[in-house]
């Protein structure tokens, strides 16, 4: 029987959609799920409900730091950038414009909204010229902001062009201020990873096959995310994440460590050595 491996993410990441959908992963058995917010992904790892989550990389630093595990480690990173576009009701059309604005997050002082208050900070706009208002994953800040809810959110794919198809503004993309922002990672206790090594390892190895044929075959690639129904050109962007490889980025680590040091969070006194361990990934 091969091995279970119990994980949750907010949307599945095209790499592993791939993987699956070209039945590159064999020798576990992975029940994925779908979670609500960070801090549920915190919740069911530390409960032991969930072996493993695909989560921003941020969030190592805050859960670290929190009662619970405190061993958290990255292994690997499954999208080159996860790409977050910030999006406006009427009237909010520049960065400027988010001064006095309600800006929902998943969670307040972890995750991708690191990046959009370090973008803030350096445009002059300290933390208390704007609220943040918690309200969950990406399909629920899309959902809260189509139906009008907040000024501002970051979305990513699809959630972003649906959300400018429903009528809300393009302010900025992360990408543009951060080109070495990094995707998401993937996330264990290290007192777990022997344990969960096996089924690791098998998974990990078909997503390495799916990255490979993302790169070496984009139509069949294309192929296998077209099920989901998703239009061409979103289709296209989920391609463009595929990373170069999954060993965790230690550029956009370090990039991640300067922007919590920069907005004042706890957590920014880490390495990229700290953070990873990617003693599992399958050989390059």
């Amino acid at each position: 029987m091969s091995p279970t491996l119990r994980l949750l993410w907010f949307v599945p990441s095209p790499v592993a959609l791939v993987a699956d959908a070209l039945r590159l992963t064999t020798g576990v058995t992975l029940q994925a799920g779908r979670n609500p917010s960070s801090d549920a992904q915190f919740e069911a790892l530390a409960s032991g409900q969930a072996d493993a989550v695909v989560t921003a990389m941020d969030n190592v630093m805050d859960w670290n730091l929190r009662q619970g595990p405190q061993d958290l480690r990255v292994i690997a990173q499954l999208e080159r950038t996860t790409p977050l576009t910030l999006v406006g009701q009427a009237g909010r059309t520049r960065l400027e414009d988010l001064r006095n604005a309600t800006i929902l997050v998943d969670a307040p002082r972890n995750g991708f909204i690191v990046a959009l208050r370090a973008m803030l900070a350096e445009e002059g706009i300290g933390p208390d010229a704007y609220a943040l208002e918690p309200v969950g994953g990406v399909k629920e800040r899309h959902d809260a902001m189509v139906s009008g809810c907040g000024d501002a959110t970051l979305l990513g794919p699809p959630f972003d062009a649906m959300a400018l198809e429903a009528g809300l503004n393009r302010i900025a993309t992360v990408q543009e201020r951060y080109p070495a922002f990094p995707g998401q990672g993937l996330v264990v206790s290290a007192s777990a990873l022997e344990r969960l090594r096996p089924a690791l390892s098998a998974w990990l190895g078909g997503l390495e096959n799916a990255r490979r044929r993302m790169a070496s075959d984009p139509e069949a690639a294309r192929q296998a995310l077209a099920p989901g129904g998703f239009p061409a050109p979103v289709v296209d962007a989920m391609l463009r994440t595929a990373p170069a490889s999954l060993c965790p980025s230690r550029a956009g680590i370090e990039l991640l460590i300067a922007q919590r040091r920069r907005c004042g969070l706890p957590g920014a006194d880490t390495t990229y050595e700290e953070l990873v361990e990617a003693s599992v990934l399958p050989a390059a």
